[in-house]
């Protein structure tokens, strides 16, 4: 499991004015939140937000967040659940953390991680990856930051399914179908050959067309 430290500040005013300049003084806002617990306003220093946002996007990472508000400070656990960006400069805007209790179960979407090169891919066949994260059932201390999934043993016309996946100890998949595909390898597709260009055909004797001048013979 990965998990990071991140530090906020509670905030108690708002709007988009006020958000404009925490943006502009190089702080971002977000919130936390979480089930039966009260939605907290906060705002991260820009700089440490990216750094922690650079590793959050390759996998899952519990965030132990210590948020101050006014002389003491508070610790929390807590998933990356939104990050909202600028649709132009794609700077970050506002984050949403999901807070979750030690030792408590809690749902979370985790990504799968490809491993090998199927065997099928060696005889012409075309891996398909139609299944990318999983909704599991795990406390927090046992959150993987991806999950592994091997195709190598692949051929052409197999398929790997949930029931093929190795989960960790403490790790439940939400999905109960076992044999939901998580990937398959296909035969590619024939391809089909352009027809060829038509040529106009030339026909000894024919007749000149209406309007047109014929040429004349050599003398």
């Amino acid at each position: 499991m990965a998990m990071m430290e991140l530090a906020a500040v509670r905030r108690r005013d708002g709007g988009k004015e006020i958000n404009r300049k925490r943006r502009a003084g190089g702080k971002v806002p977000g919130v936390i939140y979480g089930k039966g617990l009260e939605t907290r306003s906060l705002e991260f220093d820009r700089k440490s937000l990216e750094k922690f946002l650079d590793t959050a996007r390759r996998g899952t990472v519990v965030v132990k967040m210590t948020v101050s508000d006014g002389a003491g400070g508070k610790e929390s656990y807590a998933v990356l659940k939104e990050v909202q960006t600028h649709p132009l400069s794609d700077r970050v805007t506002h984050v949403d953390f999901y807070e979750v209790a030690l030792g408590q179960k809690f749902r979370v979407e985790i990504p799968l991680r490809i491993r090998g090169k199927a065997a099928g891919i060696e005889m012409g066949g075309v891996l398909e990856i139609v299944t990318r994260s999983l909704e599991v059932e795990c406390t927090p201390d046992n959150v993987p930051e991806f999950i592994e999934v091997d195709v190598s043993p692949l051929g052409i016309g197999q398929s790997l399914h949930l029931g093929d996946v190795q989960f960790p100890a403490g790790v439940v998949p939400m999905e109960k179908d076992l044999r939901m595909t998580v990937a398959a390898v296909h035969t590619p597709k024939a391809e089909v050959a352009p027809a060829p260009a038509a040529e106009a055909e030339v026909v000894e004797g024919a007749s000149v067309a209406e309007g047109a001048v014929p040429e004349k013979e050599e003398e």
